[in-house]
């Protein structure tokens, strides 16, 4: 028997365009106070259509308010198999496209899967990509 359900916040907007405004104001909020006190923002990323209005709200925050992504970590949550990080469908693509090349973050400090491991060594890639998460 299950004591407790887990509670996942959730925002409820009138529109995407507010939702994504809304998104991008609570990563620009722990942005903020990360770096203000010195540390790293470690944030889990997504790709695709839904995000994109989420990527261009974060780029014009850095670029009208300011924002620095220099002290963000980013961990994508996943990669086409088998693709090279250049192809216009990889995900390593669309990221630097929307967000990584207009902002000022590292490029050591973003990390997605790779598209090109060796079968047989895909599980261990997955096994210390989420050690580098933790």
């Amino acid at each position: 028997m299950i004591d407790s359900l887990e509670k996942i916040p959730v925002l409820i907007s009138n529109s995407p365009k507010e939702g994504s405004e809304k998104v991008a104001r609570i990563i620009s909020d722990l942005i903020r106070e990360k770096n203000a006190s010195g540390k790293k923002a470690v944030i889990g990323l997504a790709t695709g259509s839904t995000p994109k209005s989420l990527y261009a709200d974060l780029v014009k925050l850095h670029r009208e308010e300011g924002l620095s992504f220099k002290n963000v970590i980013t961990f994508n949550l996943d990669q086409y198999y088998p693709m090279e990080p250049d192809a216009l469908n990889s995900y390593h693509y669309f990221m630097r496209k929307y967000l990584f090349e207009q902002t000022d973050i590292d490029p050591q400090n973003y990390f997605l899967p790779n598209g090109l491991i060796p079968k047989d060594q895909i599980k261990q890639h997955c096994a210390d990509y989420e050690k580098k998460i933790a």
